[in-house]
């Protein structure tokens, strides 16, 4: 009897061995949201390649940088080094955030080092290659390069480094020159070259815009540089006055103003008695947005609240969703606000400055939950739950405004409920509410942000770490806002303008831009009746009137 018990538990123990966990780890991937390192001037955190660059002055000491803080928004996650600390940057961190699996992460130190080569009778700007420590000076085809006069040298921390070599002693550039740069107890050994080239005067950049356009050549340094320009084919030639013209060595740039939309124009750049190739180009479209006025929009069936399209309007901006709002979308299936019972986006008949409508937005609550009114272009992603919901911002957009322009009429109160606020802000029962309208053109990528690809950013309302910051996120081209106070407005972060509240007032946002090459792929307007709905605190009465919205090019 004995060994049968032992037989039936030596099988037992076998068996269990033999089956497996099914059970998978959950996946939670860690991201560091924030970090901040003493004497730095910026930092930039790449989600998708897990890497967070801290950008200092070319004089800070990179094998000394203290890491005052970091934020990792997964409170489960636990880095395989200390990152709050002292770190020698001058090669890249490299450790592990672990949650339930480990996830590679990197901090970079990088020194904005301003850095230049000049030589006399330069063609265009000099090449700087930090990397492989090579910069490239070109001379004209008659120059003679084994006896050329360099005009400026700098490749290292201003008044911290020292050079192998005086840049007055420097002729002969047959074979180029080689010379140590030493900073912080490093040396580095740079190459420098003169090449000859064949064109004395090329254009080669031209950006247009709808009402504008920029234009780039090089030319000979020290010779009279410049631009002329005239619609293609037609009529006398225009010379681009001084004053729209900056210059640096032998590269120089025009901005050409008073252009037409939809346009095609030439422009020839000179230097001295040389000019280039005509170049053709075409300016941009002045697109309006679709819809800026809400003159279509169709009331949900069996609901008693709206959306901001209607499909059978016959009018190609008025059939498709451009604008949502935290309603839901209704036919699209979509539930938002209006089906827990709290409609807080209105189309409002009465009170409007163009056409036969406008938009109300209208901050309201149930059962203590505060839910902001709000419009913006994009559609809502669904409820999280009773305590949040997720919206997917933007609308494709590749044209390049200068401003938005629009009509708020705002009525407000103390704020009453207060269930949250961002990091920094302090709110009372005595502050009062506040409207925020932000607008942003950029080319956020869908899988990055968690939207889709027509509406690329996703908030969730529940989980901060989503929210953008336009003024520092990476993938914004240019934007801008306005905060609409109970006793004023404040633009783009500026001085507070006192403007009545109980009337209509128009609002122009000029646009911001960090990059005037960079083209856009979407577009965000956003309005929101409380400046903080997204933490559900606010003034439960607020409403906000929208109407007459209009992007400016010019």
């Amino acid at each position: 009897m004995m060994k049968k018990l032992i037989y039936i538990l030596i099988m037992a123990l076998g068996l269990s061995a033999c089956i497996d966990n099914d059970l998978p780890y959950p996946v939670v991937v860690p991201h560091i949201t924030a970090l901040e390192a003493e004497g730095a001037e910026s930092v930039s955190i790449d989600y998708e390649n897990r890497t967070v660059t801290v950008y200092f002055p070319e004089t800070k000491d990179l094998r000394s940088v203290s890491i005052l803080s970091v934020e990792i928004d997964e409170k489960v996650a636990v880095p395989s080094v200390d990152i709050v600390g002292v770190h020698d940057l001058t090669s890249p961190l490299r450790f592990k955030i672990r949650t339930y699996d480990d996830y590679s992460w990197t901090i970079v130190g990088v020194r904005n080092v301003e850095r230049y080569f000049t030589v006399e009778g330069q063609v265009g700007s000099s090449v700087i290659d930090p990397v492989n420590c090579r910069a490239i000076a070109m001379v004209g085809k008659n120059a003679d390069i084994s006896n050329i006069k360099v005009t400026s040298l700098k490749l290292g921390p201003k008044g911290l480094s020292s050079y192998s070599l005086d840049y007055s002693t420097m002729k002969d550039f047959t074979h180029g020159v080689a010379v140590d740069v030493t900073a912080f107890d490093l040396t580095e050994t740079w190459n420098l070259f003169v090449e000859v080239t064949e064109a004395s005067v090329e254009i080669t950049k031209v950006n247009p815009w709808a009402y504008e356009a920029y234009v780039t050549s090089i030319g000979v340094a020290g010779q009279k540089n410049g631009f002329r320009y005239r619609l293609a084919g037609v009529g006398e030639w225009t010379t681009v006055a001084d004053s729209d013209m900056t210059s640096d060595g032998g590269t120089f740039t025009a901005h050409i103003k008073s252009l037409l939309p939809e346009t095609i124009y030439e422009v020839q750049a000179f230097s001295g008695d040389d000019s280039s190739s005509i170049y053709e180009f075409e300016t941009e479209p002045a697109v309006k947005l679709p819809n800026g006025s809400f003159e279509y929009a169709s009331k949900v069936a069996g609901k008693d609240y709206y959306k901001f399209y209607d499909p059978s309007c016959g009018v190609e901006e008025g059939m498709y969703m451009f604008w949502g709002s935290g309603n839901g979308e209704g036919s699209e299936g979509v539930n938002g606000s209006a089906n827990m019972g709290i409609v807080i986006t209105y189309i409002d008949t009465e009170d409007k400055v163009d056409g036969k409508q406008s938009v109300r937005a209208q901050t309201s609550q149930l059962a203590g939950m505060l839910a902001a009114g709000n419009l913006f272009t994009g559609q809502f992603a669904g409820l999280v739950g009773t305590s949040g919901g997720k919206v997917n911002f933007g609308r494709p957009w590749t044209t390049r405004p200068s401003a938005l322009k629009l009509y708020c009429k705002y009525k407000t109160g103390k704020i009453d409920i207060i269930n949250g606020t961002p990091a920094g802000v302090t709110l009372t029962k005595e502050d009062y509410d506040r409207a925020d309208i932000k607008v942003a053109i950029g080319n956020w990528n869908y899988k990055t942000y968690g939207g889709t690809k027509d509406s690329p950013v996703q908030v969730n309302t529940t989980l901060e770490s989503t929210f953008v910051d336009f003024y520092t996120d990476k993938s914004t081209i240019a934007n801008g806002d306005v905060i609409i106070y109970n006793d004023g407005y404040a633009i783009n972060n500026g001085e507070k303008v006192a403007a009545a509240t109980d009337g209509w007032i128009e609002y122009i946002i000029p646009l911001e831009y960090r990059n005037l090459n960079a083209y856009p792929t979407h577009i965000v307007v956003s309005c929101a009746a409380s400046q903080y709905g997204d933490y559900f605190t606010g003034y439960d009465k607020t409403k906000l009137w929208i109407d007459a919205v209009e992007l400016i090019y010019e």
